[in-house]
């Protein structure tokens, strides 16, 4: 894996592509100028690119061999409410969100309701630019709408996280619902971590651009950008599974698409395709009636 110090270049190089000043990782905030020198901040993207390779190369020559995924079981078992982690990856995208309501608590990410007008009970944005957008579009009138408690954003409707994790929106949300709103069952879609081939697949190693349903959107990158390193969600996720032992996290997945490894390992983290989600959300019907 790459040392700390490389991944604040990486984070800032991401952040200064995305026209963001600051940056967080690991818990902390800092100046994407005390880690990018002025020649790097004339070309952000030029700059990303020769961090992700570094970054690529480093992390394949220190990786340990791939270990077996244990057994899982994909039946049907909740524990309590049911809560849905909706992230804008590309897996998601044929999914009729629709069918989500009624079943559980819903939980999106950044500007989920407004492109495709389906409102959850709750937002998530971390981007402070994103949460003034969102807010000047009256947003957080309409959901609980979810933030850290950084400066810039005058909301008083916005919920504010006790602390500043420094995490991104998918980690963060699910953090929210296990430590703030205390659910043990939850469905994560359209986490891919990986990027995807210009076919649209999402795959790890040949999946090179960007994977977001959003993209070329307002508040997102362009359609042809490249894909953003994962690392961070990806240990983001495996921190939520490792400190909620006794919750379940059901990751829905496109046949043949596979969680990365580490989390994988994970006794609690169960990837199921969308046919085994569909027999879900029926059982979850028949409990409700």
């Amino acid at each position: 894996m790459a040392g700390r110090r490389a991944q604040w270049r990486l984070a800032s190089a991401q952040a200064a592509v995305r026209g963001e000043t600051t940056v967080s990782l690991f818990g902390k905030t800092g100046e994407v100028s005390a880690w990018l020198t002025p020649e790097q901040l004339t070309d952000p993207k030029k700059t990303l690119a020769e961090f992700e390779k570094t970054v690529k190369f480093s992390s394949r020559a220190n990786l340990p061999p791939v270990e077996p995924v244990p057994p899982k079981d994909t039946e049907y078992k909740p524990e309590g409410e049911v809560c849905f982690i909706i992230a804008n990856g590309e897996s998601r995208r044929n999914f009729d969100l629709n069918k989500l309501k009624g079943k559980g608590y819903t939980f999106g990410m950044n500007v989920l309701p407004v492109v495709e007008n389906f409102w959850p009970d709750a937002l998530m944005s971390v981007d402070i630019a994103t949460v003034k957008w969102l807010s000047e579009k009256d947003v957080p009138a309409k959901l609980e709408h979810w933030s850290y408690p950084r400066g810039g954003v005058k909301d008083p409707r916005i919920k504010r996280i006790a602390k500043d994790w420094g995490w991104s929106s998918g980690p963060t949300a699910t953090r929210v619902a296990l430590e703030y709103k205390k659910f043990k069952t939850l469905y994560i879609i359209g986490m891919d971590f990986f990027g995807i081939t210009p076919e649209g697949i999402v795959d790890e190693k040949k999946g090179n651009k960007l994977n977001n349903m959003y993209k070329g959107k307002e508040r997102y990158r362009k359609s042809n950008s490249d894909r953003t390193y994962f690392g961070n969600w990806l240990n983001q996720m495996v921190t939520n599974t490792t400190n909620h032992p006794n919750a379940n996290f059901y990751h829905v997945v496109l046949d043949k698409q596979q969680s990365p490894n580490k989390l994988a390992q994970k006794t609690n983290w169960i990837d199921i395709n969308y046919s085994k989600f569909e027999e879900h959300l029926q059982e979850m019907a028949k409990r409700a009636s």
